[in-house]
């Protein structure tokens, strides 16, 4: 994205406390947030979204887990190859299922707010080439 134009985020977390944590943060980086929603309605506002720099996922709600979401986001044409950002549980199973899906990195919780900002800041900012 230009350096005027805030990188746009996809924020599905299903848990309110942390989901609004993680919006402040990143406005307070001078992100735009996205709020995808749960898991389905991700996947429906992905139609209608426009440009998307990266997707953060905490956790989906009924109906669709969020290794189907990872990949349902990777088959989608417009954003199959938009970074996402997995936080699972601590848990090296679902952090293995989150990398087989196509994510591109993961962050298990608990994490640290510096940790997670260094995170979005490499995927959804790269650097030029």
């Amino acid at each position: 994205m230009s350096g005027d134009t805030p990188s746009r985020i996809l924020l599905v977390a299903r848990e309110t406390t942390l989901k609004d944590l993680l919006e402040r943060l990143l406005l307070s980086r001078g992100f735009s947030v996205v709020d995808g929603g749960t898991g389905v309605d991700t996947v429906v506002l992905l139609g209608s979204a426009g440009p998307i720099d990266l997707v953060i996922c905490e956790r989906t709600g009924p109906g669709l887990d969020e290794v189907a979401l990872f990949e349902e986001i990777r088959r989608h044409p417009d954003h199959g190859r938009v970074p996402i950002l997995a936080l699972p549980p601590a848990n090296p199973e679902c952090t293995v299922r989150a990398l087989e899906a196509g994510v591109s990195d993961c962050l298990a919780k608990p994490f640290h707010p510096t940790e997670f900002m260094a995170r979005v800041e490499r995927l959804a900012r790269p650097t030029a080439a």
